[in-house]
Formats: structure tokens, C-alpha cells, sequence
């Protein structure tokens, strides 16, 4: 079977001797739109095609502004003239819409085929000089996931567009080249308000468990700063064993918390390992897979090196040799404590108040009914018998009332 095929999109390098035919597609995990080999005796649905009519024109297509794609819950609109990212967005808000924010792979896959078709990269809603000096779309999202090419975000990257291979790039905010925008159903969320509840967990050491690490809070997380020096392998094992992962940072403000940490220490320690790696495609992540919004890099980093650390001295990002042995930060999320049970004696008060509260109010039912027994009885004229005394009105042993009876041993005898 031979192929020609003008572009290749394969989620793999080639085929298998057995895989002679390609299926696109339509899974996230997988990579929307991308082709996979597969056998031609598999079942999956088709797409045809066939040649157009010669006789039959093309109706010019509409340069109306209001040529939007729609996509899910978003319409989207590439404009093939070129300018800067700032003209490109005011060019977008006097449409009303703003530059993309890729939020679902599905915007992903379809950029990344405007940028293709276009043979041209294509900015997107990312500046991080309008968004705290970290990557946030301008209209308010947050990152959910990131297409980063090789040693993306560099350190002197402001704004970000889509480049022809689909990856995400960072470039000086001045250079002219084509845009996105985008028209969306949605609402960005509101600014973060939490007061993050939660508590440290404790740490005993799993080899030396009388020994305790003291995490510190910040925000929703945790910290731990080792002093101990390790390769970035045995540092990732040993964050693990008390609970956590190798350090992530997301923003400026976790960025300035773990600096003024490990600045008290420069003289001793000069950089700690992060949770920072470089996958085999060049693309650098975090080891607790933290989105990747936010970097610091020093001047001429990241290098060809592996793994991520940063500077005691200044708080900028390196790239360190696994092979060096350096101290480390560990971070876990905080943990939310049980409340604790009350006392025995407090649960059973509890539970019998309703039971005292009922025999209480029985006493008093019985008291009231016996008073108004006692006043019925005293007006009808019978006097109540005198406790200690001989009951003898009723008995018939003393119905002639005879006042010796009221002996004792006579009143045995007649009884007998």
C-alpha cells in the first residue's frame, strides 16, 4: 500500500507491520484529531469524499466580521492579518470577543489546524504582563492543561501563540503575526477568595519514627525544607515516604513563600531541588502535575540538563545534573482534621436530658393529681387515717366499738 500524504498528524512515528490503516481520533487522553494506526479489519465509523462538480462554483466565502466557527460552547474566528498581540486584541474586543483561551482540547486540535493551514503561528489570550507576571487568560481563566513547546515558557516570553506544529510558544509581544479570537457562552470564574481550611499532617520519620518534621502551612498546602543533601531521585523517594511530593510552584505568591524560606539559609545551602523534570519530548513538568502557568527561570535557563532547582540567593530557576547532591523541598495539601467526639459522660448527659426532662414532668403530674385527691377528700367530710395508729373502722373485729379492743393483747386475743 503506498501513501502520499501532503500532512502528517500520527499520534506514532510509523506503522506496525499489521496496522495498515489510520483512524482519527476523538479521545482527550489520547490527543484529539490525531491519527492512529490500526488494523483494516477493525469496525469504526467513516468519512467520504468525492470530487467536486467542475460546472458547479464556489459562492465567495462572507469577510463579514461575524464569520465565527462554533465549537461546544465557543465560536471561534481566525483573522489572517497580521499585528501585535495588543493590536490583535483590541481588533478582537471590536468584535466582541477576545483572544483565544484554549480551554478544551477540542479549541486545541482546531487552532492547531488554522495554524497549520495558515502556515502561520497565531496569538492566543495568554500575556502574563496583564496577569501578574504568570500565565492566566486575559479574559479570567485559569490553565487547565498547556501545549508547551521545548523549553517553554522561556523567562523573557510575555505573550504566547500557537506555532505551526500546534505547540504553545513564548515571543516578544511586538512582533506581527496573525490572531484567534473568540466569542464564548461561559463566565470566567470569580478571583479566588478561599480561606483554605485545613491543618498540617504529622510527620514522623519513617525510618526514625521518635523524630518529627514540622511542615509549614501556605494557603492550601504544606511544606517541609530538608537540609540533607540528595540526588533529585532519592529526594523525589524521600518526599514520598513523608507524604508529599517535590515542590511545585504555581504562582508569584508560592514563589515568594518558599524564597524567604530558603533565603535565611543561602550561606549554607546555594539552591534545592524542585519538583521540576524535562520529559523526553523537551517539554518541562511538574512532578505532582501542576499545570505549568507560571516559571522563573534565570537568564540562559533551562539548560540542557534535566531537572529543576531554585536559587537560595535570588529565587530564580536552574537546571541541576540528578548526579548532584543538593537539599530539597517537599509539599503535600493540607488535611482536613475530624472533629472531635464528645466525652462519655457529656454524650450520655446528652442522651438521658430528654429522659430526666420526662420523669420530671411525671413527678409533677403526680403531685398536682395526688394535692387535688387530698382537697376532694377533705370536703367530702372522711378524715384519713393517722400513720402509726390502728386502722379499726372497717375492720369487723371492732364493730361494736369497745374501747378495751384498743389494747393491744386484747385485741390479739379476740382475734384469736
Amino acid at each position: 500500500m503506498r501513501w502520499r500524504l501532503q500532512n502528517e498528524i500520527f499520534l506514532r512515528s510509523e506503522f506496525s507491520y499489521n496496522e495498515k490503516c489510520a483512524v482519527i481520533n476523538t479521545k482527550p487522553s489520547l490527543g484529539i484529531g490525531k491519527w492512529i494506526p490500526r488494523s483494516c479489519n477493525d469496525t469504526n465509523g467513516f468519512i467520504c469524499q468525492k470530487a467536486v462538480d467542475p460546472n458547479i462554483h464556489d459562492s465567495p466565502e462572507p469577510e463579514s466580521p461575524t464569520n465565527y466557527i462554533k465549537l461546544l460552547n465557543d465560536s471561534i474566528k481566525l483573522v489572517a492579518q497580521q499585528m501585535t498581540w495588543d493590536a490583535a486584541k483590541k481588533n478582537c474586543e471590536a468584535d466582541a470577543a477576545n483572544l483565544a483561551s484554549v480551554r478544551t482540547q477540542w479549541t486545541q486540535v482546531y487552532i492547531e489546524l488554522l495554524a497549520l493551514n495558515l502556515n502561520r503561528p497565531l496569538w492566543i489570550g495568554l500575556n502574563k504582563a496583564q496577569t501578574n507576571s504568570y500565565f492566566r487568560y486575559i479574559e479570567g481563566w485559569p490553565l487547565k492543561f498547556t501545549f508547551w513547546g521545548e523549553n517553554e515558557p522561556r523567562r523573557d516570553g510575555t505573550c504566547v501563540y500557537v506555532d505551526v506544529d500546534g505547540k504553545w510558544k513564548t515571543g516578544n509581544c511586538s512582533q506581527n503575526i496573525s490572531s484567534v479570537c473568540m466569542r464564548s457562552t461561559d463566565t470566567p470564574p470569580k478571583a479566588d477568595t478561599k480561606d483554605y481550611p485545613g491543618d498540617c499532617p504529622e510527620d514522623p520519620d519513617p525510618i526514625r519514627p521518635l523524630r518529627h518534621y514540622s511542615w509549614k502551612p501556605f494557603r492550601g498546602f504544606c511544606y517541609i525544607f530538608f537540609s540533607e543533601m540528595k540526588e533529585w531521585p532519592d529526594a523525589a523517594t524521600s518526599c514520598v515516604a513523608h507524604g508529599g511530593r517535590l515542590a511545585s510552584i504555581s504562582d508569584p505568591f508560592e514563589q515568594e513563600f518558599i524564597q524567604s524560606n530558603i533565603g535565611t539559609f543561602q550561606d549554607s545551602h546555594t539552591s534545592y531541588w524542585l519538583g521540576l523534570f524535562k520529559t523526553h519530548k523537551g517539554q518541562w513538568m511538574w512532578l505532582d502535575q501542576t499545570v505549568m502557568d507560571y516559571s522563573n527561570w534565570n537568564l540562559g535557563q533551562p539548560s540542557y540538563h534535566t531537572y529543576g532547582m531554585i536559587s537560595a540567593l535570588d529565587g530564580t530557576w536552574h537546571t541541576g545534573n540528578q548526579r548532584s547532591d543538593r537539599p530539597y523541598i517537599c509539599k503535600t495539601a493540607k488535611v482536613l482534621l475530624p472533629k472531635p467526639s464528645p466525652s462519655p459522660y457529656v454524650a450520655l448527659v446528652s442522651h438521658n436530658r430528654s429522659h430526666i426532662a420526662l420523669a420530671v414532668l411525671l413527678i409533677a403530674g403526680i403531685a398536682v393529681g395526688a394535692g387535688i385527691a387530698f382537697a376532694l377528700f377533705k370536703k367530702s367530710g372522711h378524715h384519713l387515717p393517722i400513720p402509726g395508729r390502728l386502722a379499726i373502722f372497717d375492720n369487723p373485729l371492732f364493730s361494736n366499738k369497745r374501747s378495751d379492743l384498743l389494747d393491744s393483747k386484747n385485741l390479739v386475743e379476740n382475734a384469736d
